[in-house]
């Protein structure tokens, strides 16, 4: 080898190693760096006998990475279901613990029992009028709650459109810059890096399919293949509140429904479980429950003209089948039997429709109101609870029914969670940084880069020695 082609070949050789000492640098600088993948400067030997380094390699898995958005957006759907029900049922009680709405129908039942052995007595009279109004507020205050939990639900999913939304226009605008960036540079890597965080980001609220063109740029579609990216364009989603429904531009993409090339998975999905599934279920289950207590107490109350509110009423009124939605929130106690508001406690032994105070010992009618608690109460199909189920044992039904669909909620929040981490710690196995094996790395290039010096310098000495014999 001629003096110049071996000062050529360690010129070479000196710059191949900045370049993948600078690679090396960049990946032990960023190895905590979330989203960041280990990237590889390959050197090539040229045709010359010249090394270089070849097109800038991001160490990663295509497969993992495809099922690390599958699981991490069925953990934020389970995410979404378990914070929302979890917060009703935190306030809704438990079976057994005096507060539940089943807890005070039971107190309700054996205030009317005491009422039974002593109907003359105005203490036990108060006592049915008080477990009456707890009743109530018990109810009100679950069907208010449902609404708040609602609303935040309804917050939440335009909060998760605007996200993104936002991070559609990222992506976009990210394809652009690929597009620009210089091929097999590490600034295209990195912008690959970047890439890939904001599709999981995505993928997080909205289940998707990427595909991935050979310089990194993403075209991306709902799980149901409505287009949501293509190069610079986004097809940015909206959300029509008062229909309940969800669109990509003109296309219908709401979760679940039928006509709707949309989605399963992503909080997103997971909230619109919430609003339109579990809301409404446990909604109609509470309003079952004021239902089972207004026309209970009507059927029950033989003093009673046709059209004349019972013990309970529709915020005064008699139960209207047509008014159901919502019974929970508007259920009050009968202002006849409150001396507060003009009324006698009295009919809570005689019948609310009573005009005039009956015998202190007849306890006939208070009978009946006690009988009512173990009639079938016919409930809704839709409260997925049994149909044949009597009053009395409703309430305890409902409230174990809630509490089990928040238990399953987090359960299946937890195992899609694990799923999820297991995936990525695999990931992150053949993708992140080792600093151990980059340090060695190091330290190989550093040996590299001596040895090419020393052959510089002997190469320099020798064309100045034969310069000095001219």
């Amino acid at each position: 080898m001629s003096l110049t082609g071996a000062l050529q070949a360690s010129t070479s050789g000196l710059r191949t190693a900045q370049m993948q000492s600078e690679a090396t640098s960049r990946n032990i600088a960023n190895a905590s760096t979330e989203g960041y993948v280990r990237k590889e400067l390959p050197q090539v030997t040229t045709a010359g006998g010249l090394v270089q380094t070849g097109e800038a390699r991001r160490e990663v898995d295509a497969s993992l990475n495809r099922m690390y958005r599958q699981h991490s957006s069925a953990m934020a759907r389970e995410q979404a279901i378990y914070e929302a029900v979890g917060e009703y049922t935190a306030t809704l009680g438990q079976p057994g613990d005096g507060l539940s709405p089943a807890d005070r129908l039971t107190d309700l039942r054996s205030s009317m029992i005491a009422l039974v052995n002593n109907p003359g007595s105005n203490a036990a009279q108060n006592g049915v009028a008080s477990s009456a109004q707890e009743m109530v507020t018990s109810l009100n205050q679950s069907s208010d709650m449902l609404a708040r939990v609602g609303g935040e639900v309804d917050m939440e999913i335009k909060y998760d459109v605007s996200d993104f939304n936002e991070t559609l226009h990222k992506i976009t605008s990210l394809n652009k810059q690929i597009s620009d960036a210089p091929p097999g540079s590490l600034g295209a890597a990195d912008l690959g890096d970047q890439m890939d965080v904001l599709v999981e980001n995505a993928s997080k609220l909205i289940d998707m399919q990427v595909r991935r063109s050979t310089d990194g740029r993403a075209t991306l579609y709902t799980a149901g293949g409505t287009p949501l990216v293509d190069g610079d364009q986004a097809s940015y989603i909206t959300y029509d509140q008062v229909a309940g429904k969800l669109f990509a531009g003109k296309t219908e993409i709401t979760p679940d429904s039928t006509d709707a090339r949309g989605f399963q998975n992503g909080s997103l999905a997971g909230l619109f479980v919430v609003k339109k599934d579990v809301l409404p279920r446990f909604q109609l289950q509470l309003d079952e429950m004021a239902r089972g207590l207004v026309q209970g107490f009507e059927g029950a109350d033989a003093s009673l003209a046709p059209g004349q509110a019972g013990l309970f009423t529709d915020a005064g009124a008699a139960f209207d089948p047509a008014k159901l939605e919502g019974l929970a929130g508007r259920i009050s106690v009968n202002a006849a039997v409150d001396p507060a508001q003009g009324g006698q406690l009295s009919r809570l032994r005689d019948g609310i429709g009573a005009t005039t105070p009956g015998a202190a010992g007849d306890s006939t009618q208070i009978e009946a109101f006690v009988s009512m608690f173990d009639d079938p109460l016919s409930a809704d199909p839709g409260t997925g609870l049994e149909t044949s189920l009597s009053l009395r044992d409703y309430g305890s039904n409902m409230i174990s029914a809630q509490e089990f669909e928040g238990t399953r909620s987090q359960e299946r929040f937890a195992a899609a969670r694990t799923a999820a981490e297991t995936v990525n710690g695999t990931r992150q196995g053949i993708q992140g940084v080792n600093i151990d094996d980059e340090m060695q790395k190091l330290i190989t290039i550093q040996q590299s880069y001596a040895a090419n010096s020393k052959m510089m310098t002997a190469v320099m000495k020798m064309m100045d020695t034969l310069l000095e014999a001219v």
